[in-house]
């Protein structure tokens, strides 16, 4: 159940800021290069280079074996400080794969700020790098689908902490996945992640802002547009979210609060910790598991 006790922070002009920001992308050529890299086991493995907000170039990789027969597509990307590694064991699971370098990490690199990529561009929305790094999700979901238009039956978008949320944003601007996995999505309720943060993204805010005395307001009103907890009310597809219950990085209260505002169905799976070194850690195994055979079969299952 909805917890009425949380107030998020919507600013007034939020639909207005993503419509205007929509219609500027597709403005942009995507300007796709898919290069032949090698093909393993019958499975061919492609660097593909595309353009997304502000013509920034952005680079991720493909996946898919060499005939006709239609599978699932999983679209992702990385962690926060992250990068997209090619993971060829969810093409032997049956999935067609497209990972992309989201701006400013990888190899999709840009200048970032030398207090934290999130700090990017802080003094406005418009110019916030949170801004590009969603449209880069649109733009490679978009990519993707029109790479793998012959051979996709549906189509997942996953990520995990960072690449959730993405993931998350994503759908909710294009309504254009089957389903969503997102293991323990970060940006959720920002004034909660203020309070309770204290490693990662969240505390490279909290430093900034400790260090800019007068600069709170105008920070977290550029957070607020990338309020993971803001998009959810427009996701209708199935999404399966995981939570730890120890997390220092990403608290089970962020996740629960922008979970619980999901307009569609939503499953929500505990797990002992994430974002930790411990051994419990490998529990999360279930969770891709999960998302796994969700996709193949086509929906998840309530349990």
């Amino acid at each position: 159940m909805m917890n009425d006790s949380v107030s998020i922070d919507k600013p007034k002009d939020f639909e207005t800021f993503w419509h205007k920001t929509l219609a500027q992308l597709a403005q942009i050529e995507c300007d796709v290069t898919s290069d032949y890299q090698e093909t393993r086991d019958g499975v061919e493995h492609h660097r593909v280079r595309f353009r997304s907000w502000a013509n920034t170039e952005v680079y991720g990789y493909s996946l898919h074996r060499n005939d006709a027969n239609k599978r699932p597509l999983i679209i992702y990307t990385h962690g926060y400080n992250g990068w997209c590694e090619t993971v060829w064991s969810w093409v032997q699971q049956g999935f067609n794969v497209f990972g992309f370098d989201t701006r400013g990490f990888g190899q999709s690199s840009l200048p970032v700020h030398k207090d934290g990529w999130i700090l990017t561009g802080i003094e406005s929305a418009s110019h916030s790098i949170l801004r590009g790094a969603v449209c880069d999700y649109l733009r490679a979901a978009e990519v993707a689908k029109q790479l793998f238009s012959d051979n996709t039956d549906r189509t997942l978008f996953y990520g995990f902490s960072f690449g959730g949320a993405m993931a998350l944003m994503a759908e909710a601007l294009s309504q254009s996945s089957d389903m969503v996995a997102a293991g323990v999505p970060s940006f959720g309720w920002m004034q909660g992640r203020r309070r309770l943060v204290k490693r990662g993204s969240g505390d490279e805010v909290n430093r900034y802002i400790d260090s800019h005395p007068g600069a709170e307001d105008r920070t977290m009103r550029t957070l607020s547009y990338f309020d993971t907890a803001n998009f959810t009310p427009m996701i209708h597809s199935p999404c399966l979210i995981g939570l730890g219950l120890e997390d220092d990085v990403v608290p089970a209260e962020t996740v629960r609060v922008l979970a619980e505002r999901i307009a569609g169905p939503a499953i929500i799976r505990e797990f002992p910790v994430s974002h930790s070194d411990l051994s419990e850690e490998s529990l999360w195994q279930n969770f891709e598991t999960e998302w796994q055979q969700a996709l193949l079969s086509g929906h998840f299952q309530k349990t």
